[in-house]
C-alpha cells in the first residue's frame, strides 16, 4: 500500500467520524445512515485526498483498458490501482441492491453516473486525472457489488427456508 493510499484511508476515517459525530450526539444514527455516511467519506476521501504536489504526466486518459499497458510498464502498482478502483465501488452496488432495490442495469447506471461526476469533478481538481478506465472499472465494480448482494440474499433464503419434512409412510 503506497503512503498516499494509506493517508487517504487515514482522512476516510477522519471524515467519517466528523460527519458521523452529529448524528450520534442527535440520536439520528442509523445503520443503512452510518453505512452511507462511512461509504461517501470513503469515496471522497479515496478519490480526491490527499492533494497531489506533483502534476500527472497528463490530466485526461481516453484510451480504454489502458490500464493492462501501463501494468507492463509500471508494474504491480497499475493493476493494483485497477483493482482498488473496482473494490471501492462493490458497496454502491450492494447498497442499491438492498436499499434501493435497483435492477443491474439501472445500478450499472447509477455507478457509471457517480463515476463521471467524480471523474468530471477531477479535472477541476489540482492534479488529478480524468480517465476513461476508472469509468469503466468503477462502472464494473458497482455491478459486481449488486450481483454479489444478488447472491448473498439468494444464498441466505436458501439457508432459512425451512424444508418441510416428509413424514414416513410405514410400508404394510
Amino acid at each position: 500500500m503506497t503512503n498516499a493510499q494509506l493517508a487517504s484511508i487515514q482522512w476516510g476515517v477522519f471524515l467519517s467520524i466528523v460527519f458521523l459525530l452529529p448524528q450520534l450526539l442527535f440520536r439520528q444514527l442509523t445503520f443503512r445512515g452510518a453505512t452511507i455516511t462511512v461509504y461517501a467519506s470513503m469515496l471522497f476521501s479515496a478519490t480526491f485526498l490527499p492533494v497531489q504536489t506533483a502534476p500527472p504526466r497528463q490530466s485526461v486518459q481516453l484510451v480504454p483498458f489502458q490500464w493492462i499497458a501501463d501494468t507492463f510498464r509500471d508494474g504491480q502498482i497499475a493493476f493494483d490501482q485497477m483493482t482498488l478502483n473496482v473494490l471501492l465501488f462493490v458497496p454502491l452496488g450492494a447498497m442499491l441492491m438492498f436499499w434501493g432495490r435497483r435492477t443491474i442495469g439501472q445500478t450499472a447506471l447509477i455507478g457509471y453516473g457517480v463515476s463521471l461526476l467524480i471523474e468530471g469533478s477531477q479535472l477541476l481538481w489540482a492534479n488529478r486525472i480524468f480517465d476513461v478506465d476508472d469509468l469503466i472499472t468503477n462502472t464494473t465494480g458497482t455491478a459486481l457489488g449488486w450481483l454479489g448482494a444478488l447472491a448473498a440474499v439468494k444464498v441466505y433464503t436458501r439457508v432459512t427456508t425451512v424444508v418441510p419434512q416428509r413424514e414416513l409412510v410405514s410400508a404394510r
